[in-house]
């Protein structure tokens, strides 16, 4: 194996891209609206509204850029993809290594909100961290993607790799929406060094694989309900990413407030409503993909991933074996299909299973002390183990 160089990174967009960004953003053009609009048929155009005129006149990118810039971060490259991440090491001399990997529509912005607290808790009795925080290839600042094949399984080699340039050995791993999948494809190509793994696990992914069997309980009932109604009402977007990535690309990179509709809808979505997603946090991810462009490499995850599957979600546990690391699994009530931990012990060796009182499918946006507290708790209970 090849070890390329790690280099040191620092956003810097470049003002021409800043001032072309409010030049489309002043000459949008809207689309027309059946009295008022609602719901159920998108993002409604008085919440687009809202949220382009902060876009405009409100939203500071060079701020964002500065406070992610808080954090040290590097690029290498891996497999022909460039791969960057934020690389935040803890003081602490019995902190151990931890890779946060995000999903769609997220960046490694995702976890700004925790990633001190993790590498040096206020609590110093706490577990602490040296925080691993890649942008998933094709996603962000590892993008765009140079060539197909970038699923999970890839992606997990790439990030092996990163972790022995930066020096780490023995790691955890959480992940949330397509970084779960990740996560678990992690602990299968670097079981050696993959000590545990930390998931939002994808209830939308087991309850696809049990749509056909009668619910053992009234906690089956529902999350099955509810898949139901995701394949049916709320997963045009998996499909168009899954099988006209390309197609999609062309409105979302030549119309910032369609990549702003495309996500923001699903920050909406999917978080709690009692603890949504701050509009600047969606206003920052949207910015990244902008930026970047990486609006169709992005989607390219859905096309890896699901394209041989009807329904989405229904295709990576299909086809991927046992994970026999511990695993713990954190389910956040709002999440789009909550996980149910007898389907998920048929794939994971579940050591740690917690029902958390809020938060949905952004847990690192919505709730960030929850999910501290989550993986603070499971590396202290790996310890306990050990």
């Amino acid at each position: 194996m090849t070890s390329a160089p790690v280099h040191p990174f620092r956003i810097s967009v470049a003002q021409s891209d800043v001032d072309d960004l409010r030049r489309r953003l002043e000459s949008a053009r809207w689309p027309e609206e059946i009295d008022r609009t609602r719901p159920e048929d998108g993002i409604t155009v008085e919440a687009m509204r809202e949220l382009v005129d902060r876009w405009r006149d409100g939203f500071d990118w060079r701020a964002h850029e500065a406070d992610l810039n808080r954090f040290p971060q590097v690029t290498t490259e891996v497999d022909g993809q460039l791969l960057h991440a934020v690389h935040r090491r803890s003081p602490r001399p019995d902190a151990e290594p931890l890779v946060l990997l995000h999903g769609w529509p997220s960046t490694v912005a995702e976890f700004r909100h925790i990633v001190d607290e993790l590498a040096e808790p206020a609590d110093p009795s706490a577990p602490a961290f040296h925080v691993v925080a890649p942008s998933l290839p094709g996603f962000g600042f590892s993008g765009p993607l140079r060539e197909r094949g970038w699923g999970a399984h890839r992606m997990a080699d790439a990030i092996a790799q990163l972790m022995r340039r930066l020096g780490h050995g023995r790691y955890l791993a959480h992940g949330g929406d397509a970084g779960y999948q990740v996560a678990a494809a992690l602990a299968r190509v670097d079981g050696d060094q993959v000590g545990g793994i930390h998931l939002n696990l994808g209830g939308v992914g087991l309850a696809g694989l049990h749509r056909d069997e009668p619910p053992a309980d009234d906690a089956e009932a529902r999350a099955l309900a509810l898949y139901t109604d995701y394949v049916r009402d709320k997963s045009a977007y998996a499909l168009l990413n899954a099988t006209r990535p390309q197609t999609v690309s062309y409105g979302l990179a030549d119309s910032p407030i369609g990549q702003l509709a495309w996500i923001a809808e699903k920050f909406s979505d999917w978080a709690d409503p009692a603890h949504p997603v701050a509009v600047d946090d969606v206003l920052t991810t949207t910015s990244i993909f902008w930026y970047t462009g990486t609006a169709a490499s992005s989607a390219r995850f859905y096309q890896e991933e699901y394209t041989a599957n009807r329904a989405p979600g229904t295709g990576p546990a299909t086809r991927r074996g046992f994970v026999d690391v511990p695993t713990a699994v954190s389910s956040f009530p709002s999440e789009i299909v909550p996980p149910i931990r007898r389907w998920a012990e048929e794939r994971y060796r579940i050591v740690r299973w917690s029902e958390l009182p809020a938060g949905g499918h952004f847990s690192a946006l919505e709730r960030p002390d929850l999910l501290v507290g989550a993986l603070q708790g499971f590396a202290a209970q790996l310890r306990a183990m050990a």
